[in-house]
């Protein structure tokens, strides 16, 4: 398995998608791949905070992402 192929999994994972590949598949290679155990920890840190801003807007009543994170999506 090549990392684009783990991490796209695994970003698929995250999301509540269907990954594509082996969960078995993909956890050899996350054993084996410093890399993209790293890929992972930061991609569940980014999905916490995300969570975590959208939470506040929801309770303040607002159905929107925050524009902080609109303004860094686009560059």
């Amino acid at each position: 398995m090549s990392c684009l192929d783990c991490r796209t999994a695994l970003s698929a994972e995250l999301d509540g998608e269907e990954p594509g590949h082996s969960p078995h598949a993909v956890r050899v290679h996350l054993h084996t791949c410093e890399h993209c155990g790293t890929w992972l920890s930061a991609a569940r840190g980014l999905q916490r905070l995300v969570g975590e801003l959208m939470g506040a807007r929801y309770q303040d009543g607002e159905n929107r992402m925050p524009d902080r994170i609109g303004q860094g999506a686009r560059g």
